[in-house]
């Protein structure tokens, strides 16, 4: 098409207006309408309207217009927008055959089309009798329709079609621009909020559920353990974490941002690395029918992600000054020799949140190299437990004082055992007797101490567990020579242990139990379910082995501290042994 120097001049005009109009950020209607006033102008159209499709191109919405009067356009926008795909004829249109089969259509006299295209019966309201529907082609369809009005019938020629396309390719330009530029403030601002957010010291659980809104999509953040740290919609994060998956890694070693398929369902997530100090610390998932957004929501979750970063490592930070102000503490806690704590002491306690006068244990582990595992057991411990705890190196070992609630015997062993599967070390774990007072702590970790240093001599490590051991036992453990504990253990236990073991006589058990039944004989049998003569002939033969009478209080109250000792030094306590003592 060959243009004149004047005609060149008033395009170039028009499109340069257009730019200024996107490039100062109007309002997309504000721009399609300078559009539609500039087709009447260049073409000649008498009325001008750009309408563009819904998010699920079922409808085309007229967003600007020129030279249609607000009875026109009202009359479109009360029976409902123009149907790309109509049932019948009767409400088929040339601007959504233009947009379906993506190629312009004219009309040189809408009375000889009204049969083909029932909605031009409302061309009376504007009187034209002649129209051009031109495509806005998108990269893959149509965004919308560019159409042209004229009041006489016109017979459109190919320089009149050519310049509709051609204005029609200027309108998706624009459109794209404006689009880009106000999804990309959308994300700026939406960026803003969620650090104010972290200033505003929210939490990562409001953090992830913004994040969430804003995307309409599941999110978790996930930390490389499995751990889920957040979460929010309804995407099974469970079975997600339990995943692994390879992040993308540029060839200069930045990591990116990464799509991939999960879930039986097929829905597409998106995978970002959350990166402290050079290391990818946690991922954040992004789960959903839009989880794979367009370039400015990819920047989000990536900005996102750093968010999350700053908020972990805020986190972290506060948690290691608390961990280390609690070690402090319980320091302190252990050296102080007085009966009762300070004052100081107590009220540091109720700074973190501990009250030292409450229900405890003394939790004691012992192995090579743990005190520099400190914070990594600690974090365990306290996972695993959901107990709040003190936790400090003391000494060589590293030495809990957690708060006793309701099941927190069974998650405390669970954590212990996991515990010593995971740090690949020979570990020592003790569980001193229940503390009701802050007067009992230091006796507490008194016998913890002395019945891992009775569980060494014998060469052993594992658990011990104290909780229901006598404190007369305990505190001579405590305080005197392991020497002589073991030699009452083996003078005493060990003799009928290894009765038991060549001849399945079950004498440790009745032994046991006898003790524990107040010397009863008959209370021996019931809970043994065996006969009274069995339990008489058994305990007679005790006396036997270990050479002593067992009537006198002095022997009892040996073979029970034996017992005792005998518990901590083997490396596996039968269960019959471990069930009487619960």
């Amino acid at each position: 098409m060959n243009m004149s120097v004047p005609v060149l001049r008033t395009w170039m005009k028009a499109v340069s207006e257009i730019s200024r109009a996107v490039n100062v950020a109007d309002p997309l209607d504000v721009v399609l309408t300078r559009i539609a006033d500039r087709a009447r102008e260049l073409i000649g159209f008498d009325f001008c309207a750009v309408m563009l499709s819904d998010s699920s191109d079922a409808q085309l919405e007229i967003v600007g217009w020129s030279g249609l009067t607000q009875d026109y356009v009202g009359e479109f926008r009360n029976k409902g927008s123009l149907q790309i795909g109509p049932i019948s004829p009767e409400a088929d249109s040339p601007a959504a055959s233009a947009f379906r089969s993506n190629r312009t259509v004219t009309i040189s006299d809408v009375r000889q089309n009204v049969p083909l295209y029932g909605r031009l019966m409302v061309s009376s309201l504007m009187g034209y009798n002649s129209l051009v529907a031109s495509p806005l082609r998108g990269e893959r369809k149509p965004i919308g329709v560019l159409v042209g009005y004229s009041l006489p019938a016109r017979l459109y020629g190919a320089a009149d079609i050519e310049l509709t396309e051609l204005l029609a390719e200027q309108t998706v330009s624009a459109i794209h621009t404006a689009r880009l530029r106000a999804r990309r403030e959308w994300a700026e601002q939406e960026h803003r909020r969620l650090m104010q957010l972290v200033l505003d010291e929210v939490g990562l659980d409001d953090l992830v559920q913004s994040l969430g809104n804003v995307l309409n999509a599941s999110v978790a953040v996930i930390e490389n353990d499995g751990k889920v740290l957040a979460a929010t919609g309804n995407a099974d994060f469970t079975s997600i974490s339990k995943t692994r998956r390879k992040l993308n890694v540029r060839p200069n070693g930045e990591l990116t941002l990464i799509t991939r398929q999960v879930g039986s369902d097929g829905r597409d997530a998106w995978v970002a690395p959350v990166v402290i100090a050079g290391e990818v610390a946690a991922r954040l998932w992004v789960i959903g029918n839009d989880a794979v957004p367009d370039t400015t929501c990819r920047r989000l979750v990536e900005q996102f992600a750093l968010v999350v970063g700053i908020d972990i490592m805020s986190t972290r930070h506060a948690l290691e000054i608390e961990e280390r102000l609690s070690g402090d503490l319980l320091a302190d806690v252990l050296q102080e020799q007085n009966t009762s704590l300070p004052q100081v002491l107590l009220e540091r306690g109720e700074a973190l949140g501990f009250d030292l006068n409450a229900a405890s244990h003394v939790i004691l582990v012992r192995g090579h190299t743990i005190v520099e595992r400190l914070p990594d057991v600690a974090r365990r411990i306290r996972r695993l437990t959901h107990v709040n705890a003190l936790a400090t190196s003391y000494r060589d070992d590293v030495v809990f004082l957690m708060s006793e609630t309701h099941g927190s015997g069974q998650g405390l062993n669970r954590a212990l055992s996991e515990l010593s599967g995971t740090l690949a070390l020979p570990l020592t774990v003790v569980i001193s007797p229940p503390i009701h007072h802050s007067s009992e702590i230091r006796s507490a970790y008194l016998a913890a101490v002395g019945a891992a240093r009775l569980r060494a001599s014998g060469g052993a490590t594992g658990i011990v567990d104290l909780r229901d051991f006598s404190v007369l036992s305990l505190l001579a453990m405590a305080d005197s020579p392991t020497a002589y504990h073991r030699r009452l253990a083996n003078q005493l236990i060990a003799p009928i242990a290894e009765q038991d073991d060549r001849r399945s006589t079950d004498l440790v058990p009745t032994l046991r139990t006898w003790l524990a039944s107040g010397f009863s004989v008959s209370r021996t049998a019931g809970t043994l379910t065996v006969h009274v003569n069995t339990v008489s002939q058994r305990l007679n033969r005790i006396e036997s082995l270990i050479r002593r009478d067992l009537k006198p209080a002095a022997t009892r109250l040996d073979l029970q501290l034996a017992l005792h000792v005998w518990d901590i030094v083997q490396t596996d306590i039968p269960s019959d042994c471990a069930s009487s003592r619960r």
